[in-house]
């Protein structure tokens, strides 16, 4: 396996990789909304950044661009939205990526039967876009972007229609829809085996999940910019009973989790998710060091 982390399209990140200890770094190229950049503004920096991974030795082990609104009221794909996913993956291809994260945003105006058949057809397209780039593709399990293809529920109709597609599993999201009963736990087991790429995150939570409301209320704001700071991620209304904290002091079975991969021979990439609120700057650092270490001593295999 290889241990790495979600970090900013940016040279630097490649130095703060390489200072951790860590082999790869994660780009996620999302909408300006959902807290990310044009593709065109990265790629106009592609060669510094491919510079800054040879300089360093550390790889770029994914890109993803996975709050994609990439189908329209009627199910087709919307072309200049198209054009930003095929963007991150040219990216990803001159940075020598192995894989590609996606997802498919959910249509209110169409029936559950439509939105499957046009997850489908574009899923099919994202997998030969990224193959042709030399890349394999991985569908995220977050609801972030109205993505919806990420419970079994989905994944039973999806993945036997759109070969070469995998499963970009955080179990942290999982954790949060199941709670106590740790549907993360069942997801791996019965699913383990189309897991592509995994992303390490700690969760703590009280009570339901509140990300469904959460997300909507997020979605809400992109027409009413006014209320972003009342519904951002830093928000008392979210941390009162939700947060992500380093990966090992919070409420997922890591040593569990790990079983269900090495059941299912999983040996590749495991991206750090650190943006949690609460572990910021100093204290974050901290937090994060002591994920690497928890993490690499359940690498038992390496």
């Amino acid at each position: 396996m290889k241990l790495g982390i979600i970090q900013p399209a940016e040279p630097a990140s490649f130095d703060h990789a390489k200072a951790l200890g860590l082999d790869f770094v994660e780009f996620d190229c999302n909408p300006s909304f959902y807290f990310g950049k044009p593709a065109a503004e990265i790629l106009a920096i592609k060669e510094s950044l491919k510079e800054a991974s040879q300089r360093t030795g550390v790889e770029v082990g994914a890109v993803g661009r996975w709050a994609s609104h990439i189908l329209d009221a009627e199910g087709n794909v919307v072309p200049e939205e198209w054009n930003e996913v095929t963007g991150v993956m040219d990216l990803g291809q001159y940075l020598g990526a192995k894989y590609y994260l996606c997802s498919v945003n959910y249509v209110e105006e169409l029936s559950y039967y439509k939105n499957i058949t046009a997850a489908i057809k574009v899923l099919n397209q994202i997998v030969a876009a990224a193959k042709e780039r030399g890349m394999e593709c991985a569908i995220v399990n977050c609801m972030m972007g109205q993505n919806y293809i990420r419970t079994p529920e989905q994944w039973k109709l999806i993945l036997s229609e759109v070969p070469g597609l995998g499963i970009k599993y955080d179990p942290s999201h999982s954790f949060i829809q199941g709670g106590d009963k740790g549907a993360y736990m069942e997801e791996g087991l019965e699913w383990g085996a189309h897991f592509k790429y995994v992303h390490v995150k700690g969760v703590i939570q009280s009570g339901p999940s509140q990300e469904p409301n959460h997300w909507k209320s997020w979605d809400l704001v992109r027409e009413h910019p006014e209320l972003k700071d009342l519904f951002s991620t830093a928000s008392p209304q979210r941390n009162s009973a939700y947060d992500n904290p380093p990966a090992g002091i919070d409420a997922i079975n890591w040593r569990a989790f790990f079983a269900i991969l090495y059941k299912y021979g999983y040996d590749g990439y495991l991206a750090i998710e650190p943006h949690s609120p609460t572990w910021q700057g100093e204290k974050g650092e901290l937090g994060l060091k002591y994920t690497i270490k928890y993490i690499r001593d359940l690498m038992i295999l390496d």
